[in-house]
């Protein structure tokens, strides 16, 4: 019993962390403002992920790219990053088989639509298309609002 009650705040103390909103920021109306203009980056390519409103789920996914954590998306919210010239595997976490493969050059503008089908994190499947230009410039502006993206050290937690 002594045991026990050495051992409940630690453990309440992580249940509190975990459950505080794990979520990606929304980036600044500036920023957002900003990564609408489209432009392009020198010795890199932009990809821009977004997911647009869909019928088949509101759930978060959690989006990599080559293995590095990007952030948590919801609908009409997007994702604008930079990367190095050359292949890229964009994936989901988890249970989520999703993944797209894309090739880009330096300078290029990329565009990949993410729909989510699922209620819950756990049981999703996130369906990755890379989309023309015009396509994705379009739906952004009409859509979405800016995430920052995750960076390294960068807490997951917003309290």
């Amino acid at each position: 019993m002594r045991n026990t009650l050495r051992i409940a705040p630690p453990i309440v103390l992580l249940v509190a962390l975990l459950g505080g909103c794990a979520s990606t920021p929304m980036a600044s109306i500036e920023s957002d403002a900003d990564a609408k203009r489209f432009e392009t980056a020198p010795n890199a390519a932009i990809i821009y992920l977004y997911r647009p409103r869909a019928p088949g789920g509101d759930a978060a996914s959690t989006i990599w790219i080559d293995g590095r954590l990007i952030g948590e998306t919801l609908p009409t919210t997007y994702f604008r990053v930079p990367v190095r010239a050359g292949h890229h595997r964009i994936n989901a976490s988890g249970n989520d088989l999703g993944r797209l493969d894309i090739d880009t050059k330096a300078e290029g503008v990329y565009f990949v639509e993410m729909q989510v089908l699922g209620e819950s994190q756990s049981a999703t499947t996130t369906i990755f298309r890379s989309v023309a230009p015009e396509i994705g410039k379009a739906t952004i502006a009409g859509c979405c609002r800016l995430l920052d993206a995750w960076r390294p050290g960068q807490s997951r937690f917003n309290f």
